[in-house]
């Protein structure tokens, strides 16, 4: 058993080192090609709301607050839609448009909307555990236009910028145009309002 599960492990790597896709799971946008299931194609309706995710966070919303705008728009989370067009997926949840903070921040931080497939990005530590442990990025192995993007890479990047300096708005509900920018000359902390 010990050597059946290195070998398996063995050609495990030497397909992701080579550029396909070891993961069967396709994010939310794309969809498994017709006529070759290990090629994705943009799926447009689900695209648009992938899209528009980005354009909000580029606008100056953080993951709640675009949550919060896509839930009161009545859009469709990932799992109503897969289910809304009879993909497998898990049940959908109990609160409908239930989008949450997660859920956003989880398409905000994938390349894979550039065009890129990105290997080795988890672990586990071993057989006996179930948990996924996250790589360091430099560990990652990025394979760059395996698949057509749905964000360019100016834009992409600039809400990874973006999100380095998180901006969140005060009581009032008004976001200071120095959120995240301004930093404490002793300690070197964010300075709050």
């Amino acid at each position: 058993a010990e050597q059946t599960s290195k070998k398996i492990k063995a050609v495990w790597k030497s397909k992701a080192d080579n550029g396909e896709r070891v993961s069967s799971a396709v994010p939310f946008g794309y969809m498994k090609s017709p006529d070759n299931p290990k090629q994705w194609i943009i799926d447009e309706p689900a695209a648009k709301v992938v899209r528009k995710i980005f354009d909000l966070c580029v606008s100056g919303l953080g993951p709640t607050q675009i949550a919060k705008r896509l839930k009161a728009e009545k859009v469709l989370t990932p799992t109503e839609y897969w289910n809304s067009i009879g993909r497998k997926c898990s049940k959908p949840p109990a609160i409908a448009y239930g989008w949450v903070a997660d859920t956003v921040s989880g398409i905000l931080d994938k390349q894979e909307y550039c065009g890129d497939t990105v290997n080795f990005r988890t672990y586990r530590k071993s057989f006996k555990m179930k948990k996924k442990l996250d790589k360091p990025k430099d560990e990652w192995k990025i394979f760059q236009n395996t698949h057509p993007a749905i964000i360019d890479r100016e834009t992409f990047a600039l809400v990874q910028e973006l999100r380095q300096h998180r901006c969140r708005p005060a009581k009032s509900g008004i976001v200071s145009m120095f959120s995240g920018l301004l930093y404490c000359a002793d300690c070197g902390e964010k300075l709050y309002y």
